[in-house]
């Protein structure tokens, strides 16, 4: 008879005890952002890229906050004209410039710096205006679920 009561208190403790772990670690594990997986709002975002009609076969997309102060940077590679972005490194809600690239490894293009340090790099197959010099932009808007962007460069 005493250990049926025994028992009994027992579980009576542990049943306490995790009312009571689960009271006081809820509030901070709120207040710690614990509870949050996306704190901001990050979006997948995922297209398809061609230039002059054909899909990209190779390269890199990139996107940058047209506010710094108020987004982040993120990109991909690009495979056979398809690019995509996983939600936790996703862009969250905002205007952003996008810079493609993709080099011609067999093409090369000697760089010129400081005399004595020439450099050669893969020569970029894509036009200026659509990495060094952007003009390209989305802006992704708040909501749930994949963005799609799409860009056909000419």
């Amino acid at each position: 008879m005493l250990l049926q009561n025994f028992s009994a208190d027992s579980r009576c403790q542990r049943r306490l005890s995790a009312w009571c772990l689960l009271l006081l670690c809820s509030p901070l594990s709120v207040a710690s952002g614990c509870g949050e997986p996306n704190p901001l709002g990050r979006r997948a975002v995922h297209g398809a890229v061609t230039f002059q009609g054909k899909p990209v076969d190779y390269g890199g997309i990139q996107f940058m906050p047209e506010d710094p102060q108020r987004g982040v940077s993120s990109g991909a590679m690009i495979e056979g004209g398809k690019y995509q972005i996983k939600t936790t490194d996703g862009l969250p809600p905002g205007s952003y410039k996008v810079m493609i690239s993709s080099a011609d490894q067999a093409e090369k293009e000697k760089v010129e710096g400081p005399p004595g340090d020439e450099r050669t790099y893969a020569k970029e197959r894509i036009p200026r205006k659509y990495n060094l010099q952007t003009e390209l932009k989305v802006d992704v808007p708040k909501a749930r679920g994949t963005y799609e962007a799409n860009f056909e460069l000419k």
